[in-house]
């Protein structure tokens, strides 16, 4: 962050000063006393099962030197200072605006349905082969964790990439007017938040808020094999640029081929061939680098630099981690699941597994898919069968329909197992595996499809 005093940082977030304790300048927050470190401003927010009010005396035990409140708490130092706002999340997210409009960097946000952490992953490698980068760590993409990202942009940066989650309508438009970015990606449209949204064309909608933000002199790489996101296009007013599969976008892929853990491919840009190797397995991992690739173009990068940083690539953990052990092949793509993004797990699995190797799919529930939520499943199911999924394991009550699919499809039922949690799974399963089997584990967050990693583990 940009140094701020006390007094800058009123202004900016509206606040009232009830303490004005030493004068010095800030660096950083923390909105939590767990993380707190020595000369951070601490923001006490409050949720539904939190206030930070109540950790402030620990805040300052860590380190902080600064605070800022809804409503005065007692025994704070008389050298510490004290701000009073009305909302503490609002004012985190005032500071956050306030930060990105001094660094004055483009920043370029990331949003769809799935693929939006591996596609920022790999955006930040591109980009880094070049400029000095900042991106968003972990899953702080909301409202608190956009925040945060922008408030680490210092003079040390040269570009910021931003993962940007939605559930619901408006909420890409709050994180549009925090991040005010130059340009946005948008990695497809899919089921994803059908329980809130109610249809595709809705979810379109809400995805298509970060475009508002985009001005005349901006960009907006969408994945165009979505008829959905053609007609979102029309809120951009800057540069749009398609990528996808299909030839005659601004930017596609042809002649995909797998090797050594990764993909070889040739991107066309608008008639000029590149060859590029991603080492990251699947064919929706080609297509997510086309997204990195247009956005370095965008921003002046050579293809060597573009080169370079997407065969370095390397993404955020449980998404598609390939690690052996017991000379078995674990694909570990637990962090979150939906139709769209389990499918292409899907196919990784197959593709790794190849035809020597037995194929076994461990998929919990995917949650938020609404009306949605057994046709999905059932979808799921049909996808396994088809990619020639040898055994299939279901983890949860909604996941019990991807059996249900798979057999419909043509799976015989003995291949079918259903359990209701992971570490019973597990458990189940260490009978069943031998080495040479290749394991794909996927569930949406809720299930926590981690534990049954670390129950196999411990059992096999």
């Amino acid at each position: 962050m940009f140094p701020l005093d006390i007094t800058q940082i009123a202004g900016v977030i509206s606040a009232r000063i009830i303490n004005t304790g030493n004068q010095g300048s800030f660096r950083s927050v923390s909105i939590d006393s767990r993380g707190v470190k020595k000369g951070d401003l601490f923001f006490a927010l409050r949720g539904e099962r939190f206030n930070g009010h109540d950790f402030v005396s620990g805040a300052l035990e860590a380190g902080a030197l600064g605070i800022v409140l809804e409503r005065e708490v007692d025994s704070i130092p008389p050298e510490i200072p004290v701000l009073l706002v009305e909302d503490t999340q609002a004012a985190l997210q005032d500071l956050a605006r306030h930060n990105r409009k001094i660094s004055a960097v483009p920043v370029v946000g990331v949003t769809g349905s799935s693929g939006k952490t591996s596609t920022k992953d790999l955006l930040y490698s591109v980009l880094s082969a070049k400029f000095r980068t900042l991106k968003t760590e972990g899953n702080l993409n909301n409202e608190l964790g956009l925040p945060l990202t922008l408030l680490r942009l210092d003079n040390s940066h040269q570009v910021a990439v931003v993962e940007m989650a939605m559930r619901g309508q408006g909420e890409l438009e709050l994180l549009g007017q925090i991040a005010l970015p130059d340009g946005a990606v948008i990695t497809n449209i899919g089921e994803a938040h059908f329980e809130i949204l109610g249809s595709v064309d809705n979810i379109a909608r809400a995805k298509g808020e970060i475009l508002d933000y985009i001005g005349e002199g901006g960009f907006a790489v969408l994945h165009g094999d979505s008829p959905y996101i053609q007609r979102e296009a029309l809120r951009c007013k800057g540069k749009v640029v398609f990528f996808g599969e299909r030839q005659g976008m601004d930017l596609w892929v042809r002649d995909i081929t797998p090797v050594d853990g990764g993909n070889h491919f040739t991107a066309v840009y608008r008639g000029r061939e590149a060859e590029y190797f991603v080492p990251l397995p699947g064919k929706h991992n080609v297509i997510n680098s086309l997204a990195a690739i247009a956005v370095g173009l965008e921003l002046g990068m050579e293809e060597g630099d573009i080169r370079a940083g997407l065969s370095g690539a390397n993404l955020t953990a449980m998404r598609l981690e390939i690690s052996n052990f017991n000379g078995i092949t674990l694909i570990n793509d637990s962090y979150n699941a939906n139709p769209s993004s389990t499918r292409a797990a899907i196919q990784v699995l197959s593709e790794t597994a190849g035809r020597n190797s037995r194929k076994i799919a461990v998929l919990g529930d995917m949650l938020e898919l609404g009306d949605k939520s057994e046709s999905c499943h059932l979808e799921v199911g049909r996808a396994a069968w088809e990619a020639g999924v040898d055994l299939l394991v279901t983890v949860g009550h909604r996941a019990r329909h991807i059996g249900i699919g798979a057999e419909e499809a043509g799976m015989f039922s003995p291949q079918i197992h259903r359990f209701e949690h992971t570490i019973e799974a597990a458990r189940a399963l260490k009978s069943i595996i031998r080495p040479g089997d290749v394991i794909l584990v996927k569930g949406s967050r809720g299930m926590k499809m981690e534990e049954f990693i670390l129950s196999l583990r411990e059992n096999v």
